[in-house]
Order: structure tokens, then sequence, then C-alpha cells
């Protein structure tokens, strides 16, 4: 079976920084039968360019209307851990992406200066971004909108990247990511401060897939996995998160879910800005992990997480650092300190999750949020980043397993299980951590 139409576009962008050119190429349809797609035909992908390039790509399942179709991977070699990896990336990322016309992007080489990368239209550009480097995140994306008006969804990152800091995360927007092994410094190396997607047009999926949709919610809503929503129900369900969710109380204003979703896992926060008597600042809350290890160490995470996202800091390294509680003005000076290079990490302690195997949970990004363990752990997150669903609603919705996600992808019995058998073919080639042999070395 090959998933060409109506699961892709049929567009690979490729990007040369290094020559600030860019262009399109076919997806082949023979790549389809080979491979599903997301992570495991990112890592193809990366087979045929050189080992420093970056892939973001979306799976089958990206942008359709199967539930929290909302992934994008970005796969490369992690520069902190020298294996492959697969960041998730979620809200409307993915489909924004698919929604531009291309499926796949490759980026090569590294520019001279700071620049951004654009997709729209079926169309992909490199654009100078002059007097970017050092600006938070904040100013970043304020620059962004001037000099590239209409992006709907972005890849940033921030000073901590500029900076060579191992704990640099590449940032959604201002919103942080799950990015802890590496993206943000293989971006840094390549020069490389934003990606940015606008969406234009949707595809052409099956007409059965609205009904479909709403039967996959209610087998979830009857099964009782959909009862609590927001951020506060995910973070109870971490080692110690019943103490994390004790210090939003108060500060908690509306959920959010990302494209497509029933059951959103994030949260707007409020809070006093420090050193004013009125001023109000927020933030949304998506790093459920980070959250934890940051709010159990201080009073006033809430100030503390938001200026992780504005310097693209890994929340989860501050809260390591700061062992204790600290006054506010001591524990910002701890994450300046972090945000920059010669600062070191330990690759056995950091990061991890309990009952998941250290290397497996950085294969993913090292921030998904662990609601189960071991092998049910890694076999439902990866075949989420393979199909292009959220693999934290994936772990949610337990329910839901991968024969119900696959009849968006085919009606046909015999079809759904030799997806599944794919997929489980693909899932042990990406625990190899490997960058897998490309046959004949042909580009696609």
């Amino acid at each position: 079976m090959s998933l060409y139409r109506p699961f892709y576009n049929g567009k690979i962008g490729v990007v040369d920084l290094t020559t600030q050119s860019a262009y399109t190429v076919d997806l082949s349809r023979d790549a389809l039968r080979s491979h599903v797609g997301g992570a495991a035909m990112n890592a193809w992908l990366l087979s045929e360019y050189e080992s420093d390039s970056l892939v973001l790509g979306t799976g089958p399942l990206t942008g359709s209307f199967a539930p929290a179709s909302a992934l994008l991977v970005g796969t490369f070699r992690s520069p902190v851990y020298d294996h492959l990896c697969h960041v998730p990336f979620m809200l409307r990322c993915g489909p924004e992406m698919k929604f531009s016309g291309v499926d796949y992007l490759i980026i090569r080489g590294a520019a001279k200066e700071p620049c951004a990368v654009s997709a729209t239209r079926g169309q992909v550009h490199v654009h100078p971004l002059a007097d970017s480097r050092e600006k938070p995140v904040p100013e970043l994306l304020q620059l962004l909108r001037r000099s590239n008006p209409g992006f709907r969804s972005s890849i940033v990152t921030g000073p901590a990247a500029d900076r060579s800091s191992p704990f640099a995360s590449a940032s959604i927007g201002s919103h942080g990511s799950f990015d802890k092994v590496g993206l943000a410094a293989r971006m840094a190396a390549k020069n490389l401060k934003a990606v940015l997607f606008s969406g234009i047009e949707g595809l052409p999926f099956r007409e059965d897939h609205p009904a479909l949709s709403k039967a996959t919610e209610k087998l979830l809503r009857d099964s009782g996995a959909l009862a609590s929503k927001g951020f506060i129900p995910v973070v109870r369900k971490l080692e110690d998160g019943g103490e994390a969710a004790k210090v939003l109380r108060g500060s908690l204003g509306r959920n959010r879910a990302c494209y497509h979703c029933p059951c959103p896992c994030m949260t707007y926060a409020g809070f006093k800005k420090p050193g004013a008597d009125t001023e109000k600042d927020g933030l949304l809350l998506m790093d459920h992990s980070g959250w934890a290890a940051l709010s159990c160490k201080s009073d006033d995470a809430l100030p503390l997480l938001k200026r992780c996202h504005e310097l693209g800091l890994d929340p989860c390294a501050v809260g390591n650092a700061l062992r204790e509680d600290r006054p506010l003005r001591e524990a910002m000076n701890v994450i300046e300190s972090l945000a920059v290079s010669g600062v070191h990490i330990d690759e056995e302690d950091y990061p991890s999750a309990p009952g998941i195997d250290s290397r497996t949970y950085r294969l993913f990004g090292g921030g998904i949020t662990p609601l189960s363990s071991g092998k049910a752990w890694t076999d439902r997150v990866a075949a989420a980043m393979i199909l292009g669903i959220c693999p934290l609603f994936i772990q949610i919705a337990g329910r839901l397993d991968r024969s119900d996600l696959l009849r968006f992808l085919s009606s046909d019995a015999e079809e759904i299980k030799a997806l599944g058998e794919r997929i489980d073919d693909e899932i042990e080639t990406l625990l190899e951590g490997k960058i897998p042999d490309s046959g004949n070395g042909d580009r696609v």
C-alpha cells in the first residue's frame, strides 16, 4: 500500500543554507511503500543527505481528522548525545507545514549569517535575519513578524542556542517544546534561527474521516479518557506531580488543545510580574515534566519558566541545577548561568524518566511526558511519531489502540494488518538510533 494522496502533498523541500538556495522535489511513491512516514521517513531521508542535515517531517495522519493529528517531527544527529534523535512538535506545527504544500523539509549546510527558512504555497525560501542573534524569543518573533508577515506557526531558537548552551531548547513560538536533546544546538550550528510555516489549504482526506473522528471521540469519551482536561490532571500523574500541581492553585486560566485534539492538556497560567505591584504576566503551560522539575525547586516557578522560554532554555535543566528553593533573584542567576557555553551535561542522568531506558527516552526528544513506562511507552510513542499523532495524547487515550488510528488510513482489514507490521519494523529500526542504510544511495 502506498500512502500517497490524500495523505501527502507529494513534495519535499530541500534547503542548502551554505548557498542560500531552496527547491522542491517529488516525494516518491516507492519511498512511501517502504516507510509509513514521520520519524521513520525522516531517518531515511537523512540517510540520503549529509549526516549533519536536519529533517522536519509529517506523518500520514498529520493534519487529518484523526484525533490529535498535530505532529511534526524534527530528526537529526544530536550534537549532545551523538546518536539520532526525533523531537516532537505539536500545537499546529505539523498541519501548518503539510498545508503549506510541503510534507518533508531537508535543511543542509550552514549559513554565514543568521537566517530563517519558510514554507508556504508549495515553495521554500531562505531569508537573511540580520540583528537576530542573542534576541530573547519574544523579540525574535516580533522581528520575524516584521520581516516575514503572515506565518502561522514557527520553530525558533533563543539566546541559549546562540551562546552554545547544552541546555538550549528549540521553541514552538514562545511556548517552549519537548526538545531536550540538542535540536536547538543543531539549528545554531547552521545559523538557523527559525523555521516558519504558513498553511493555505488542507488536503482532500476521505469522505468518511469526519464520521470516523466522531466515532473515535465517542469511544474515548465513553471510556472516561476525556474526563479530565487541562495541564493539572497530566501533571498529577507524574512522580511528585501532586506537589507540582499544588503550586498552580489560583494561577490557571483557559485550557488549550493541539490541532484536532479532543483532550486539551495545556493551560494558560497568569502571575504577577516580578517587581510590579499590579502588572500581570502569563504563559502557556505545555511541558509537564519541565514544570514538575522546576516547580519542586522554587515557589517562583512561573516567572522562572517564563524566563526559560525567553532564553530558549530547557526548564528541566534549571530544576536539576537549583536543587533547593532560592530567592527569585538567585534562581534567575542560575538560569542565566545555564544559558551559556561551558556548563556540563551528564549523559547518564539527564534527560531520563522513571521506568524508561534513558537512551530510548532521549531518542524521542527527552521530554515526552511519561504517562506509561517500559515497552508500553516506547511502542505507543514511537507509533505516534511515525503516524503524525501527538505522543502525549496517545498515552492519555489508553483505550485507543493502533488499529483505531490505522482505520483513518485504510478501511481494508488486510491493509491495516500490513500497515501495523510495517510500523513494528520501523519502530525496531528507530530504536537503534542510527541513520539507516539508504540502499542504492540515490537521492530522492
